[in-house]
């Protein structure tokens, strides 16, 4: 009766708990800081979710599959989600019973020293040896009248040549270990004992208030955030990859353009030399254009170094000796066509794996803090063991012994100690939940921003080119009046610096709308992380 009152009340707990595990509260998107829209809307048809291809270039996708292929940035990210793998797993272990299993074989020897054990055995044979004659020649007639007929007598002196027997086989055996022990004497003898023996052992926690359930929730939530900050470490390493890309494009244009410029100002030099020695231009017309020439000729060397620089960081990112082969030979920006659909702010929560993994960290610190309020309640442990053991290796599984027991623990004083933990995880939440909205409302910005720099920088572009139609108009009218001796040479030096610097400034404003492409690009987020891991986990 009393075993089926535990077997019923074991059952009552089970039911209870299910009834008040500790699970997280539900969240809505309403409380996110979210705008129905974006300020700029866009008609165009979606571009491909490997938005890279948009710019029609082999040459930057053949750079970002080799730098995801390679970086180690990133293979650091995936040991990183490894880690948290096996967490997630180790943390799901404990929710299963534990079975150990143990064995163990021991020898034991044991050294006894007498003293006078050589002697003692002598006397004891002797002492036989000299019983069994007097019986056998009836001295005294006392042995032979212990029963009638002599039967009594007969069996005494058998008893006595048994024990003279196993005497001296006693004897020879302890000459013999003294003889392999290397002692010489007969005061001692050595004995071995030896011991077999082989148990199982197991023990489980019922998990009452959810506990265990909460911390492996908790853990494959850090897992899939993890798995999100893989997706957020390639969406920026392609973001990367193109930046450095263009910013090469940019440098091979700016050297292009320096060239020409620079060959167009030594001509210019050459007819004003030419024009000096016939008495049509000045001095000072010669020292200017050559100050023109020589602070052109002094902006080739940063050009280059940073040209050189970005194949190193190219080749670093792709896990590459900074000198390698590149094989670059573009050397002219691509058309970044139309802004790409935008879809509404709501749909960065699915896109965006940093947003993602915000989210998934939140939740997993709600599910911590049913962990905690499930650690200040009492806990269950079952256990269980059978072990065999004997002396004889044949006799091991003839003796054992099982054990089954149950144990209930709960706190009554910690100082406070749970308590404060459960405080603790319940701001870790607030935490959370602060940086989830911060990572949201962070990449509608991002979004804005980069939205709105590429619109201005479009505009920006049609001004600078339309100023430096004007520039180099006023270039030749200064130039033409410069031969027609209407002016002195210093209107033509002035338009043809502003002309030059406007050239210069209207690539690098090419460059700029680019970026801010590849911002907006990286802004709007993705999912061809995922079907990029997929298709290299199926490669053989």
């Amino acid at each position: 009766m009393t075993t089926r009152r535990c077997i019923l009340l074991v059952l009552m707990m089970l039911w209870l708990s299910s009834c008040v595990r500790f699970n997280p509260p539900s969240r809505s998107t309403d409380e996110l800081p979210l705008t129905d829209a974006f300020s700029l809307y866009s008609d165009t048809p979606p571009t491909p979710d490997r938005w890279w291809e948009a710019l029609e270039s082999d040459e930057l996708s053949r750079l970002i599959e080799q730098t995801l292929a390679g970086n180690f940035s990133l293979q650091q990210t995936y040991a990183r989600l490894e880690q948290a793998a096996r967490i997630a797993k180790r943390a799901g272990a404990v929710r299963w019973p534990e079975v150990t299993a143990s064995s163990g074989a021991s020898v034991t020897r044991a050294h006894v020293d007498t003293g006078n054990v050589s002697r003692d055995m002598n006397s004891i044979t002797q002492d036989v040896k000299a019983l069994r004659t007097l019986t056998e020649r009836g001295g005294g007639g006392t042995l032979s009248a212990l029963g009638a007929g002599g039967a009594p007598g007969e069996q005494f002196i058998a008893l006595l040549q048994g024990l003279e027997s196993d005497l001296q086989n006693f004897q020879n055996k302890l000459q013999a270990l003294d003889t392999l022990s290397g002692d010489g004497t007969d005061t001692a003898w050595s004995t071995t004992t030896r011991s077999y023996e082989f148990g199982l052992a197991s023990s489980y926690e019922v998990d009452l208030w959810g506990r265990l359930r909460s911390q492996h929730e908790a853990a494959l939530l850090d897992l899939q955030a993890s798995q999100e900050d893989v997706y957020t470490a390639m969406l920026t390493l392609a973001s990367e990859v193109t930046l450095c890309w263009l910013d090469v494009l940019y440098y091979k244009q700016g050297l292009a353009l320096l060239h020409e410029q620079l060959k167009a100002n030594e001509t210019t030099l050459e007819l004003l030399e030419l024009r000096f020695r016939k008495g049509l231009a000045s001095a000072l017309d010669v020292y200017q254009q050559r100050q023109i020439v020589s602070q052109t000729e002094s902006t080739f060397p940063p050009l280059e170094a940073a040209l050189q620089t970005l194949y190193h960081e190219i080749a670093v990112l792709q896990g590459k000796p900074p000198r390698s082969d590149l094989g670059l030979e573009a050397d002219a920006f691509p058309d970044p066509g139309p802004v790409p659909a935008l879809g509404i702010p709501a749909d960065l929560l699915a896109r965006r794996p940093d947003v993602r993994a915000a989210g998934l960290r939140l939740s997993a610190a709600d599910w911590d803090v049913g962990a905690a309020r499930a650690d200040r309640l009492p806990t269950i442990r079952l256990s269980a063991s059978a072990s065999y053991g004997a002396d004889d290796w044949n006799l091991v599984f003839d003796n054992w012994m099982a054990t089954l027991a149950a144990s209930l623990t709960g706190p009554v004083f910690d100082a406070g100690r749970r308590k404060a933990e459960v405080e603790r995880v319940r701001a870790v939440v607030d935490e959370r939940l602060a940086a989830y909205r911060e990572s949201v409302i962070g990449a509608v910005q991002e979004v804005e921003d980069a939205l709105v720099l590429e619109a201005r920088q479009a505009d920006y572009i049609d001004a600078l080119t339309k100023q430096l139609e004007i520039a180099q108009a006023t270039h030749r009218e200064a130039l033409a009046r410069y031969r027609k001796g209407m002016n002195d040479y210093l209107p033509v030096l002035s338009a043809l610096v502003d002309t030059q610097s406007l050239e210069r400034s209207l690539v690098a404003a090419h460059h700029d709308r680019l970026v801010y492409r590849v911002q907006l690009h990286r802004a709007l987020g993705g999912t061809w992380m995922r079907e990029s891991e997929a298709a290299a986990a199926n490669q053989p």
